[in-house]
């Protein structure tokens, strides 16, 4: 099992969880960008963006960053995922 299968099928898990690792980042962010979840100390992605929205028109960068920071984790994410799958592909070797 350990020499058939798993090769064939550890490049779709690798893919499909990080994939769900981008996805469970923008799930935390949107309640927290809403304000719809528990009031932490701790800093999050949509936290920062509900702050921001309230003063998009005096200083656009404080909206900005977080949304910036958030769209980069994700693509880093689904691009780790692509890298993770070529190499681990038992037909591309």
């Amino acid at each position: 099992m350990g020499r058939e299968i798993l090769p064939n099928v550890l490049p779709t898990i690798t893919d499909l969880l990080t994939l769900e690792m981008g996805i469970a980042v923008i799930v935390e962010a949107i309640p927290s960008c809403v304000i719809l979840s528990i009031s932490t100390d701790d800093p999050t992605l949509g936290g920062m963006i509900a702050e921001g929205r309230s003063s998009i028109h005096q200083a656009w960068w404080i909206l900005d960053l977080p949304l910036v920071t958030l769209l980069i984790t994700v693509l880093s994410f689904t691009q780790l995922g692509e890298g993770l799958k070529d190499r681990f592909d038992p037909v591309l070797r």
